[in-house]
């Protein structure tokens, strides 16, 4: 069977992952982690797309994988791409749902004013008491998260020419009510890699606990086995 490596998105850890792995593991070598400063593993550095695609190069050179495909859910798949423009080569497919993928001032803006740990204890109490199931300190996590939105929108973000220099098979997904990302920055990066596939999931929201994963289970096999 081919290796298989799920990346989760921001804010989140692999421990999301748990009700998907049972459905792919008899089709795939299933692997998961957790980015720095993520779930378990703490961190001191500040979070960017360059630390987040060495995490994903130190696991799969630790590991001795051969090529793995790799599934990207939301930064997930950020970082995917941002891993195959240099080291592409390490990789065999790659598969993402719901990633950003255009990054500007106003996008960072609007994004990271939903990102204040305060406001979100006291009007979201499910969701701060969900984070804090899954990360050592999601506060500094949130923070974090932030800043790295904040760097993507002043500059840091990958452009349609680097993205057209990714020579991997990629499929590149977006739920049909996600609420966070557009269909046209998703067409347009899906139109800039040579080799890629633009696909719909049905009835998703943007939330990955949301999904039925079921219905994602089934395409990442239809795609990556």
């Amino acid at each position: 069977m081919r290796d298989l490596i799920l990346l989760h998105g921001a804010l989140g850890a692999s421990s999301e992952f748990n009700r998907l792995t049972p459905l792919l593991s008899s089709h795939f070598n299933v692997h998961t982690f957790d980015f720095s400063g993520h779930g378990k593993n703490n961190t001191d550095k500040a979070f960017s797309m360059d630390l987040f695609a060495q995490d994903l190069n130190n696991f799969i050179t630790t590991r001795k994988l051969d090529k793995p495909q790799v599934f990207g859910y939301s930064m997930g798949g950020y970082v995917a791409y941002k891993y195959a423009i240099n080291s592409g080569d390490k990789l065999g497919d790659i598969m993402s749902l719901g990633t950003k993928l255009k990054w500007d001032p106003l996008t960072s803006k609007v994004e990271t004013a939903k990102l204040n740990p305060a406001k979100i204890e006291e009007k979201v109490p499910k969701f701060a008491a969900y984070l804090d199931s899954l990360h050592n300190n999601w506060r500094k996590n949130m923070e974090q998260t932030v800043l790295m939105m904040t760097d993507l929108g002043n500059g840091a973000a990958l452009d349609i020419e680097n993205f057209a220099q990714i020579k991997n098979k990629c499929y590149i997904g977006l739920g049909d009510m996600d609420e966070m990302v557009t269909c046209a920055e998703t067409q347009a990066v899906a139109q800039a890699i040579p080799n890629s596939e633009y696909y719909l999931l049905e009835k998703s929201r943007h939330p990955l606990v949301q999904l039925d994963v079921h219905t994602l289970a089934d395409k990442i096999i239809a795609h990556l086995k």
